[in-house]
């Protein structure tokens, strides 16, 4: 290789090299500036949390502070960072998959609910990205240890212009085909029991409220009254990746509350 070449092939390794730190430094400004907005929208949602409430006209439920008729809620995990807004875009349902709440492109995404879900569903799934130091659902990988869970058993959710705490109920490591991810709503109490044993029967640990739950299903079977067992409970699914394990791997927490609407 005479000198030209090589001068050329250094010219092109030193042209990489500048692009690739000029990149990453791009990604952490935009990284940095992302994380401030939510930081600063849950500052101002938790100031006025119990505020929340629909926009007139709108299609879906609205933060005030939000100008945006996809949010449909929030989603908080105390001593976490979960602490996030939850948009849902009808007619597309992975719209939020790379945009922030206010509808730009973010490497983040936004958490959002299953297009097949509204905010009264018997499962409302919600997906969002598994991103390094425990962002966005990234923290979720942490009750893989039920030390973990009994220290965090509580998840906030609003959906709606109703806040409950949920008790979480199973965390299963699975994948895209996971049959759970089929239970939004339940047409009979025979289905509603298949889904609720499904997820009981693949949670890496019991709860607390699995086992209450597992202790109520036995008894309605027990007297023959599913009846009186369907749509006892609300559940909300909580679905993000686990890239490390393989493209279609997935981690499912499942938290839920009983439900007392008239049915």
């Amino acid at each position: 290789m005479n000198v030209i070449k090589k001068r050329a092939v250094l010219l092109l390794f030193l042209c990489a090299f500048i692009i690739s730190i000029v990149t990453a430094v791009i990604f952490y400004m935009q990284d940095r500036e992302q994380e401030k907005q939510f930081e600063e929208l849950a500052k101002a949602v938790d100031q006025d949390y119990d505020n929340i409430s629909y926009r007139d006209g709108s299609i879906a439920p609205s933060l005030p502070m939000l100008d945006s008729p996809d949010c449909v809620g929030w989603i908080k995990i105390d001593g976490t960072t979960v602490n996030y807004p939850i948009m849902q875009h009808l007619g597309d349902g992975e719209y939020y998959l790379h945009r922030d709440y206010k509808g730009d492109y973010s490497f983040y995404g936004t958490p959002f609910l299953d297009i097949r879900c509204t905010t009264e569903s018997d499962n409302c799934i919600i997906y969002g990205h598994n991103i390094n130091a425990h962002k966005m659902f990234g923290a979720l990988h942490a009750y893989t240890d039920e030390d973990y869970y009994k220290e965090h058993p509580t998840i906030r959710v609003r959906l709606g212009d109703q806040t409950y705490d949920y008790q979480i109920v199973a965390v299963i490591p699975t994948n895209t085909s996971d049959k759970l991810y089929d239970f939004t709503d339940a047409s009979n109490w025979d289905e509603y029991r298949e889904y609720v044993e499904l997820m009981l029967n693949e949670a890496s640990y019991r709860t607390n409220m699995g086992e209450e739950m597992e202790v109520e299903l036995n008894r309605a079977l027990e007297n023959d009254a599913l009846e009186q067992f369907f749509r006892k409970y609300q559940f909300v699914t909580l679905s993000t990746c686990r890239t490390w394990v393989g493209r279609d791997a997935r981690m499912l927490v499942i938290v839920a509350r009983q439900n007392k609407k008239e049915l």
